[in-house]
């Protein structure tokens, strides 16, 4: 509908396009209504009505590429990882949060992706979800210790408060993501959440009381009790599986990437050895050898009877060095000492940094420089470069004689 006329109120208003600029008169009283607009939408233009200049030229801001990619990456790592709606929601809304803060702007785009994945740890820990980081990591692709570091930053700078999760927890977490299932795996391999949960429990108590929990990373440690118990609820037929084998099995190592890590061997080896150690002392194998490969048959009886089985064999590790330096002290009288021996060579179970400590590297004695030593005419001659620097030095040796003679 044309406008009215505010001169006269007549509604016989036309355009007049005689000018580039089409513009709405009046015919009857010849006064223009409404000049050309200059910035205008298509909606406006087809309904004649003004537009202000401000409005006409407003966009639509647009979300960053690399901010799309991440909230997409973070609602996968949730849906993933299983986590509530709830969950979901608040570890976007902490990307989002993080994402446009003045510290994280100007950081590598890596960086950027794992921020998103340290966003999901942080709500995980909120509320208590039993989530490793090197979970997230492996899913990821990222170092640990990279993504450690971009955590610490986000907790610092936003003024995060987690919560600590304990390793039971984790390792409860662990086995649910086990597929050991009827159906989904060999019949010989099926085993129960809950016995599974049990059977690893007490394998990590033993761990930690013969210090392989300290300093360790969590994931390795889980698999390496997990599998071992697997092994242990039924060793005559599970003895064939490797490490690798059993990985194969499960969804959770898939997802993680524990198991195929050189770390998880070794926590299976250092296991091994101190189940070893204790499954010596059994009554009826009467200090017997036990070797790691078979030794899946006798946890069940080490778990019983642990307490008695570690206390005999550090009084048995204890009386042995006694007896080893009371030798040694009778050999000094004709051997010259070698020196003091390493406090942890008298205890059976220590931390790793004290079973294998690092030597500290010793320095040879330089020659003592007091700063009156000669020098040389070559020394001398290699500071010597460009040719004015000749000239100048021979200038003043020159002199120098000059002034002698």
């Amino acid at each position: 509908m044309p406008p009215s006329c505010p001169q006269c109120g007549s509604g016989n208003v036309v355009e007049d396009e005689l000018y580039s600029q089409t513009q709405w008169v009046c015919q009857d009283c010849g006064s223009v209504v409404s000049e050309g607009i200059l910035t205008t939408t298509l909606s406006d233009e087809q309904h004649s009505t003004a537009v202000p200049y401000h409005t006409s030229t407003e966009v639509t801001k647009r979300l960053c590429p690399n901010l799309i990619k991440g909230l997409s990456q973070v609602r996968s790592l949730c849906r993933i990882l299983r986590l509530s709606c709830v969950m979901e929601s608040a570890a976007v809304s902490l990307f989002e949060r993080a994402y446009g803060h003045a510290h994280f702007l100007h950081v590598r785009l890596v960086k950027k992706e794992v921020l998103g994945g340290c966003c999901v740890l942080a709500v995980c820990r909120q509320n208590d979800c039993p989530i490793a980081m090197g979970t997230i990591g492996s899913l990821l692709y990222v170092d640990s210790a990279f993504m450690g570091v971009v955590y610490q930053d986000l907790i610092k700078v936003l003024n995060i408060q987690p919560t600590s999760t304990s390793i039971t927890q984790l390792l409860e977490s662990h086995c649910h993501g086990y597929n050991l299932s009827s159906g989904a795996v060999p019949d010989v391999c099926v085993e129960s959440v809950q016995s599974l949960v049990q059977r690893s429990a007490a394998l990590l108590e033993l761990a930690a009381d013969t210090w392989l929990v300290t300093g360790r990373h969590p994931l390795p440690l889980l698999t390496a009790c997990v599998y071992v118990a697997w092994q242990s609820l039924k060793p005559t037929v599970r003895m064939k599986y490797t490490l690798n084998t059993f990985c194969a099995l499960s969804s959770s190592c898939k997802q993680s990437g524990s198991g195929k890590r050189p770390a998880a061997a070794r926590r299976v080896a250092e296991l091994r050895q101190v189940l070893c150690e204790l499954g010596g002392r059994l009554p009826w194998l009467r200090g017997g050898a036990v070797e790691p490969g078979s030794v899946a048959t006798l946890v069940d009886d080490i778990i019983k009877h642990r307490r008695a089985l570690m206390l005999q064999a550090m009084r048995s590790h204890e009386s042995q060095e006694e007896e080893e330096q009371e030798e040694g002290g009778a050999a000094e009288q004709s051997a010259p000492s070698t020196g003091e021996q390493h406090w942890a060579k008298r205890h059976l179970f220590l931390p790793p940094s004290a079973r294998n400590p690092k030597r500290r590297r010793t320095e040879a004695p330089g020659p003592e420089v007091t700063g009156d030593e000669e020098i040389s005419d070559s020394e001398v001659e290699s500071y010597i470069r460009s040719p004015e620097e000749v000239k100048l030095y021979q200038e003043a040796q020159r002199r120098l004689e000059e002034v002698k003679e």
